[in-house]
């Protein structure tokens, strides 16, 4: 399955806190632009590099209205436990247990059980504006997302 294109609607597509709270992407989209970083797996080297390079711009991103999440296949807790040993100060949201975030989003592998690393910038009124699918340079998708919300 190809994943979602510049031009597409977001799904509103509900999401899991770390407290096994409901997040539904509805939350923010509206209220502020969104970009959605779907990543593999907690606590693997890429991954941990690219949440890590993601907190850093972070400042950049709130200055653009920007609202990050990370999200991949883990459970709540392993996110909750990923996001402290990254030292994160955005959330990291669990998909729902059959994965429909990531299939909603078409970045999940079903070979892998895992996400693909698929970054979606969303505008405020849910409209997906650039995509960011790159396996191997971790830094790209902080840094593309930004260049493409000072274009909006």
């Amino acid at each position: 399955m190809a994943h979602l294109k510049i031009g597409d609607a977001a799904p509103d597509v509900t999401f899991i806190g770390p407290d096994n709270e409901q997040a539904p992407l509805s939350l923010f989209v509206g209220k502020e632009n969104v970009v959605i970083a779907f990543y593999t797996a907690a606590f693997t080297d890429g991954c941990e590099v690219e949440m890590r390079y993601f907190q850093s711009k972070l400042t950049e991103f709130q200055r653009l209205n920007t609202q990050v999440i990370g999200s991949s296949t883990d459970a709540p807790d392993m996110q909750k436990g990923f996001a402290a040993h990254c030292g994160l100060a955005f959330p990291l949201l669990a998909d729902t247990q059959k994965q429909e975030a990531a299939k909603a989003f078409g970045v999940y592998n079903e070979g892998y059980k895992s996400n693909d690393r698929v970054t979606f910038v969303i505008d405020r009124s849910g409209v997906i504006r650039h995509v960011v699918a790159d396996e191997g340079n971790m830094q790209r998708h902080a840094n593309d997302a930004l260049e493409a919300l000072k274009k909006l």
